[in-house]
């Protein structure tokens, strides 16, 4: 009878373990992706990214914004630059065409459009310095290369475990063929280029913060021009949000071809 009572008892108790505790508990940094590129939510970003040449001073670039995930990949992205602070820039990228609303162009719009559309192909991805992380086989090499790993501290009101490693664009590439580095597929000297990475990854196994650094020999088919030290600090929040990028209203949007007093 105590045997019977003790198995009982341990049945029971595995039948009140909800299954998605289960299933969370076995999650992986890649599966993890993998559920919130497929979930038609979206996650929050912000980056830095710092460039220097050598004959130059450093120039800092800052995003924020959100990406729309669906279909196992970002089917939309609306961000804003802030440029100097007091008329940030905006823009709205779909796959296959983008809107900006920037002083670059907003004196040459008609009047009643505050959007330009620029009809061409986009790729859209979850970046981090030259590495898509929202592509899963990059995430997989990343971690499989990884040469330390350590707790770190809270991003997103999760604690975090630190993962840092060293990986050439060609690896990056091997992982991700559809990888354009400076508009083109790393190769000769380009594909040794060495990035220094770090990511910090919550409980829930989601990328938080990755921060990656890089020198690149020069830009290609222009011999004189000098390397070109690459820094991005990028950080994720809000993994899940209810997320619907949409464009903007039809009759506030103009073309190219509706521009005014352009330049010859």
């Amino acid at each position: 009878m105590r045997l019977w009572a003790l198995a009982l008892t341990i049945m029971s108790v595995a039948v009140i373990v909800p299954p998605s505790a289960v299933a969370e508990a076995r999650l992986d940094p890649v599966a993890a992706l993998r559920r919130q590129l497929a979930s038609g939510n979206g996650v929050t970003f912000s980056n830095v990214t710092v460039f220097k040449s050598w004959d130059g001073e450093p120039t800092a670039s800052r995003l924020s914004g959100v990406h729309e995930l669906a279909h196992g990949e970002v089917i939309a992205s609306e961000f804003l630059d802030p440029k100097d602070g007091r008329n940030p820039e905006r823009f709205i990228v779909f796959p296959d065409r983008y809107y900006e609303q920037s002083s670059l162009w907003r004196k040459h719009l008609p009047e009643g459009k505050s959007w330009l559309v620029i009809r061409d192909k986009q790729s859209l991805a979850l970046t981090c310095g030259h590495m898509r992380l929202s592509h899963p086989a990059t995430l997989k090499a990343l971690l499989a290369g990884a040469k330390a790993r350590r707790p770190a501290g809270v991003y997103d009101g999760t604690r975090t475990t630190l993962y840092e490693g060293i990986i050439t664009l060609g690896d990056v590439a091997k992982a991700d063929p559809d990888l354009l580095v400076l508009d083109r597929k790393p190769t000769g000297i380009y594909a040794q280029v060495r990035i220094n990475w770090k990511l910090w990854i919550g409980q829930d196994q989601l990328v938080r913060r990755c921060q990656s650094s890089s020198l690149l020999p020069g830009w290609p088919g222009i011999d004189d021009l000098e390397p070109m030290q690459f820094d991005d600090d990028v950080r994720l929040s809000r993994w899940g949000r209810a997320t619907d990028i949409k464009p903007p209203a039809a009759d506030q949007v103009a073309t190219h071809d509706e521009l005014i007093d352009m330049p010859e």
